[in-house]
């Protein structure tokens, strides 16, 4: 999992250099930092259980090889073959949990 957050934080979200500064990070309390964590967590884990549900079972066990193995480059690898909507998955994820905090 932390693999795959890394990966997440340094090859996706920096392109679009929309990922927030160390020292933005470094500015949050304790509380807020946990906070994030966790909505980034919900996201990711939105993001990875729609990419599961769409692929076949072949690809639903190279995922998860591919995902225990803990190897950055294989997991980008894997990501930019069988989850080239991964952005966009992102994206919209992203958008609705941020509408259904904002609903609270």
């Amino acid at each position: 999992k932390a693999v795959f957050s890394n990966f997440i934080k340094t090859k996706i979200l920096n392109q679009d250099k929309q990922m927030p500064s160390n020292k933005f990070l470094e500015s949050l309390t304790p509380e807020q930092f946990n906070l994030s964590s966790r909505i980034f967590n919900l996201v990711i884990g939105r993001v990875l259980k729609r990419a599961y549900l769409i692929l076949d079972e072949g690809d639903r066990l190279k995922m998860e090889s591919v995902f225990l193995a803990d190897d950055e480059k294989e997991t980008e690898n894997f990501v930019k073959k069988y989850i080239p909507d991964f952005k966009k998955f992102l994206n919209e994820e992203a958008a609705k949990v941020e509408e259904e905090i904002r609903e609270q």
